[in-house]
């Protein structure tokens, strides 16, 4: 085993925990760790947009009124603030970092809109890609000397006495044993798409952060809300960015019926996301699938029609990497062929539930990013938002825990609890049960999928939960069939299916509760919103891995409060 120290310990070296370690390291020691080298994390693989509000001559409130809209009226709107308030100054210090927007020739800032929003608050870096963002952050780290943890994969937190005193981790390339005590950790692994069969989600999003912060006392908030983006390709599940319908694309059934106008009639295609995916499943679900499987997004006309656009290197870009995708991975061309797509999972709008500043209810443990819930996104996200919660509440994690390891002591830890995860391992390790882990985690996703999706109901939630109860006892005996210590990625698999375990028991749970539509939460028997009775947060509490204790919390409103929802 072996200890090391820092001030403040991040877990994740995407978009949040980077921008974390940067405001952070100016004033104390930071040690990142991450289960992939920053590159790799899933934020490389969005589309480089951020929200910047207001836009020129809109109203300051129209962002947070969409947001709060899109959101269907579940966001926390003192969350909401802080996105409106707070992004035209972090553009200046990511482009004082060396971070690029588009800009026309006179110096504005090229904005657009996204799906389920008019104003025009979005902009986009320079590549298009958000991997501009993590590379630039990642230079400044280096140049700051913070240590990164690269391949680690961290399997607890360490707590005691409701404090967060460090957690342990497990070098995948050696297979060494670390304990790495810190007066702060801040949790910033992302999300837990991994948990469905059909996701645009990275195989790296498998929820561990959020999963060893619930089974350290850490509360997790609105679990049941997951957004199924609208285009993802069918059989492979890459996605299909926004842009392609901010340009003109629509989609199409088996009739080539343009059918959004039945679902969303002033926004089409345009509208949020939980409607276009709801729409384009009931297209599916009553037999008006091409196929009777997926749905046809149309571009053919675009290289036609935006052919001046096209000498504008950023539309030019996202049109050849939308044809590019199609060719290699659907074997279409889009000037001449519709490109199959389905809803596809894609981000987690619940998690660790964390005020403002990304404090939870665990004295020393910060969050940030998808993993967390500020109630910012609500019950569904808009397109945009993620990235712009990740530098935004990123970097107030990472203010608050400099400032919070001023007046903390750098305590013992636990070593109860390190045995315990040691033993853990090494029982994984040696393993010789009669499951294997492929097999529980393909049987997963494949449930969650069929019954914990985009529409849900009563019976088929209850047998979800009971067959996901059912392989969390399977679990207990596994055979991960490889003893050995160098880069085993049976062990990471298997620790990787414990944490999707107890993140889709507390989906199902909460979806099973909740007795409403809200945003991307579909019940079939209850296809209304119910403000009276379900406009609330759902909050999960660890209970030594028997059924989730759930309780509620009052939505923090402020301005604008509910209102029928229209696109």
């Amino acid at each position: 085993m072996i200890t090391k120290v820092h001030d403040v310990v991040i877990v994740g070296a995407g978009l949040a925990g980077l921008r974390a370690a940067e405001v952070s390291c100016k004033t104390v020691d930071v040690g990142i760790v991450s289960k992939v080298y920053p590159v790799r994390s899933h934020t490389v693989s969005a589309t480089g947009a951020l929200h910047i509000s207001p836009a020129p001559g809109e109203d300051p409130n129209e962002y947070m009124r969409e947001t709060i809209k899109g959101g269907d009226y579940l966001n926390d709107q003192d969350a909401v603030e802080v996105m409106a308030e707070e992004g035209f100054p972090e553009l200046i210090r990511l482009e004082d970092m060396g971070i690029v927007f588009h800009r026309t020739i006179s110096g504005a800032i090229i904005r657009s809109s996204p799906g389920g929003m008019t104003t025009r608050t979005a902009t986009i870096v320079s590549s298009g890609w958000a991997q501009e963002l993590v590379c630039t952050l990642q230079e400044q780290l280096y140049k700051r000397r913070v240590t990164f943890y690269n391949e680690f994969f961290v399997t607890s937190l360490l707590v005691k006495d409701g404090i967060c005193r460090g957690i342990t981790a497990y070098d995948i390339a050696d297979g060494e044993f670390y304990v790495i005590r810190a007066k702060a950790v801040i949790i910033a692994s992302g999300g837990g798409g991994r948990v469905y069969s059909v996701t645009s989600n990275s195989h790296i999003c498998t929820g561990d952060g959020t999963a060893i912060a619930f089974r350290a006392g850490a509360l997790l908030k609105d679990m049941e809300f997951v957004q199924f983006h609208p285009t993802v390709l069918y059989g492979t599940g890459i996605l299909i960015s926004e842009t392609a319908r901010v340009l003109g694309g629509y989609l199409v059934n088996a009739q080539g019926e343009r059918f959004m106008d039945k679902y969303a009639p002033h926004f089409k295609e345009m509208a949020p996301r939980d409607v276009v995916s709801q729409g384009m499943q009931k297209e599916i679900d009553e037999g008006r699938g091409i196929e009777g499987k997926y749905i046809g997004i149309d571009l053919r006309l675009l290289r036609k029609r935006f052919r001046r656009s096209m000498n504008i290197p950023m539309f030019k870009q996202r049109f050849d990497a939308f044809a590019e995708l199609a060719k290699n991975f659907a074997f279409v061309d889009i000037d001449k062929e519709l490109v199959p797509v389905i809803p596809g999972e894609h981000f987690t709008m619940g998690g660790i539930k964390t005020n403002i500043w990304g404090e939870t209810n665990v004295k020393g443990l910060f969050a940030a990013g998808e993993c967390a819930c500020t109630g910012v996104q609500g019950a569904n996200r808009e397109g945009a938002n993620a990235l712009t919660e990740c530098v935004l509440f990123g970097r107030r994690a990472g203010l608050k825990a400099a400032e919070f390891i001023k007046k903390a002591e750098l305590l013992d830890f636990p070593l109860e609890s390190v045995n315990s995860e040691l033993e853990k391992i090494n029982t994984l390790l040696s393993s010789k049960g009669n499951y294997d882990v492929s097999k529980i985690r393909t049987q997963l996703q494949d449930t969650m999928w069929k019954y914990s999706s985009l529409f849900r109901n009563q019976q088929g939630l209850e047998k979800c939960l009971r067959i996901v109860k059912d392989l969390k006892e399977k679990f207990k005996d596994i055979n991960i069939g490889d003893s050995s210590k160098t880069f085993n990625t049976a062990l990471i698999y298997a620790l990787e299916l414990e944490n999707l375990l107890d993140l889709a028991e507390c989906i199902v749970l909460g979806a099973l509760n909740r007795k409403e539509h809200r945003g991307a939460h579909y019940r079939e028997d209850f296809p209304e919103r119910d403000d009276e009775n379900w406009l609330k947060h759902s909050l999960f509490t660890y209970n030594n891995g028997n059924t989730p204790i759930l309780s509620y919390e009052p939505v923090i409103i402020k301005d604008f409060p509910p209102k029928a929802r229209e696109y």
